[in-house]
């Protein structure tokens, strides 16, 4: 598992992406920090292994610290992770 982390003041970055990962068939999901089901919107993604992609954070959410720091979990066949 990877995760990048972009600083793009100009929205160049973010439209490429957008448009490059929207245009594959594979399934993107785009929010913003303040949006009010900020936290359900990024458990599905994990959940189901969407694309997430996340504008105007100032910095990362205490939910999101066991994802960047890959705190996976084995249960029996499957990796889990807490998140929030």
């Amino acid at each position: 598992f990877r995760f990048s982390f972009i600083i793009d003041p100009s929205s160049s970055a973010t439209t490429w992406l957008t448009n490059h990962l929207g245009s594959e068939g594979s399934s993107l999901e785009t929010l913003t920090a303040a949006d009010p089901r900020f936290q359900n919107k990024t458990e599905l993604a994990v959940r189901f292994g969407k694309t997430l992609l996340m504008l105007e954070v100032d910095g990362v959410e205490p939910m999101l610290v066991p994802l960047v720091r890959r705190d996976f979990q084995n249960q029996g066949p499957r990796t889990v992770i807490q998140i929030g």
